[in-house]
């Protein structure tokens, strides 16, 4: 009787254990929180703010000349990804010389030419046409070559051969990882069993909350709760640096908020879904005649009012925009999230019937922010795509659903540990009771049995191994809920002979918040859909591998 006592009591403080990380995962900041939390164990991918600059005036369309400093990495290797790269460029005479680097905690960097641009700010009260910017290129040729000769020392030393690419976690390498961070659970048979029940009972209360309808639904309302103002339009600009322009923003983001409220006309579309058990619905934008269309990817618990407010953005570049909501979420039938698996298969009906409407003429470019970009990128990756398809714009989008599950597991076990701590006992990057791998197992588990498909086969790295489309990767080194060492990853990855990576520096929001800085992302994208909009996109674009889209 006592030994079932002691068991019912374990049980009961397993699932509280589960129900405290699964609230601490949520309370990561996403989409519109303005606030942002701070991890110590998995650092972002960082850079420095300095640069020099030289003038330059790319084209901008209803937008402003007052800019701001950002971060663009470009790499002209497609298949390497776990090289930490330093490089150093020569300023030309009379400008200081500077000295950039990106790096990673995860083994994850990348072998890349750096390049800084600096703008001068210009407080705007109204968007204007007008454009000027400056900017600086530097780039290294040898880059790869320098990496392996001066960092292996270092590389060495401070990167054990035994470590996972925290980037590029799969749950079918993680029973042969020995790496301790990944592989958590105990050699012991008995602790072994006994976690893989526990472990089994937190994946049962943590996926519901997260792939469910009602699960995601109960999220979001709990975090508006904590952060009642988390939708405002006031976030847009809330915990942005002035470098990126406040003041410009709150005019462009109100004006957009009371656009897409009051003065655009919106049709509801509808498509099956390609496997016939529901309907996937959506909201269309349509631009006068324009023949070219966003699709833009839904996030997780993101509101259709603030998709309203960035489709402005794509709508003033002269683009009609599509904003398909996921299964399980908004109008879309479902009752579960399929992390982007079956939804891109649904694009595939999307995408027929805007070429219907639009006819031969038809331009596409796929996009999304987070969930909604690994969207886009799996129906990239699918192959066999239209002609009408042109490009990707994916945006802070995860690696890895593994990967994504280690990086909020870490941050709710340093949560946890800053209170265990205070008491002397220190989880060491784990949960008690809780092991990652066998977390990971069960939650993969629980998906296969539910859905009928496995956590590796979301992937984003699958996906940009797969597509050649022209590609832009954004993040931003704010993100505490995606690190942007995920983006980076996966633009290492990416077959695309024409990608490029811009990771914004600063406070500019948090997660899935780079639209914040309204003018750099307008002009960042309206470059690099002009070159790619204006050609087949089976051709190769006529863009040198290492320049990079000005801010």
């Amino acid at each position: 009787m006592n030994t079932a006592k002691h068991f019912q009591h374990t049980l009961k403080f397993t699932a509280a254990l589960a129900i405290v990380f699964g609230f601490l995962l949520i309370s990561n900041p996403t989409y519109a929180d303005s606030y942002q939390v701070q991890t110590t164990a998995e650092p972002t991918v960082t850079s420095p703010a300095d640069s020099s600059s030289t003038s330059g005036s790319p084209s901008s369309t209803n937008i402003d000349p007052a800019a701001q400093s950002t971060q663009s990495i470009e790499s002209t290797d497609k298949n390497t990804s776990d090289t930490t790269a330093t490089q150093q460029s020569s300023a030309p005479s009379g400008i200081p010389q500077t000295n950039e680097s990106s790096a990673s905690s995860d083994s994850q960097s990348t072998d890349s030419s750096t390049e800084n641009i600096s703008t001068s700010d210009q407080p705007v009260a109204t968007p204007s046409p007008a454009d000027t910017t400056t900017e600086q290129t530097t780039e290294d040729q040898n880059a790869v070559g320098n990496v392996s000769d001066t960092n292996s020392e270092t590389a060495a030393t401070t990167t054990p051969a035994t470590e996972t690419n925290k980037n590029d976690i799969n749950v079918s390498d993680i029973g042969n990882s020995t790496d301790p961070a990944i592989k958590q659970s105990s050699d012991n048979p008995f602790i072994n069993f006994f976690t893989g029940i526990t472990s089994g009972i937190a994946g049962s209360i943590i996926y519901p909350l997260v792939a469910s309808r009602q699960g995601a639904q109960f999220i979001s309302h709990f975090r508006t709760l904590l952060s009642p103002n988390r939708w405002d339009v006031s976030q847009n600009w809330a915990d942005l640096d002035q470098k990126y322009n406040p003041d410009y923003v709150k005019t462009y983001y109100t004006d957009a908020q009371d656009w897409y409220d009051n003065r655009v006309q919106k049709e509801t579309w509808e498509v099956p879904f390609a496997d016939k058990t529901g309907t996937a619905r959506a909201t269309y934008i349509k631009n006068g005649d324009s023949k070219k269309t966003i699709i833009y990817g839904q996030g997780w618990t993101t509101e259709p009012e603030g998709m309203g407010r960035i489709s402005k953005m794509f709508y003033d570049l002269g683009y009609n925009v599509l904003m398909p909501y996921t299964r399980g979420q908004n109008a879309s039938d479902g009752e579960w999230l399929t992390f982007g698996n079956k939804d891109k298969q649904d694009w595939v009906n999307w995408i027929n019937q805007i070429d219907q409407v639009n006819g031969k003429d038809s331009q596409i470019v796929l996009y999304g922010q987070s969930l909604g970009a690994d969207t886009a990128l799996q129906y990239a990756g699918s192959g066999n795509l239209p002609s009408s398809v042109k490009a990707t714009i994916e945006d802070c989008g995860f690696s890895t659903l593994p990967s994504l599950i280690y990086h909020l597991y870490n941050g709710a076990a340093n949560s946890l540990n800053s209170i265990t701590s205070k008491i002397g006992w220190n989880l060491n990057g784990s949960i008690p009771l809780v092991p990652f791998d066998q977390l990971l197992t069960a939650m993969n588990n629980i998906n296969k049995f539910v859905q009928g498909f496995n956590l590796d086969d979301v992937s984003g790295i699958t996906a940009v191994k797969n597509s050649k489309l022209p590609t832009l990767f954004i993040s931003t080194q704010d993100d505490a809920f995606i690190p942007d060492s995920e983006t980076q990853t996966m633009y290492n990855m990416s077959a695309s002979s024409d990608k490029k990576l811009w990771i914004l520096d600063g406070h500019v929001g948090g997660h899935a918040s780079a639209s914040n800085a309204v003018q750099d992302y307008m002009k960042n994208i309206e470059a690099f859909l002009a070159q790619v909009t204006s050609q087949s996109s089976n051709d190769r674009l006529d863009v040198p591998a290492a320049n990079t889209v000005a801010a």
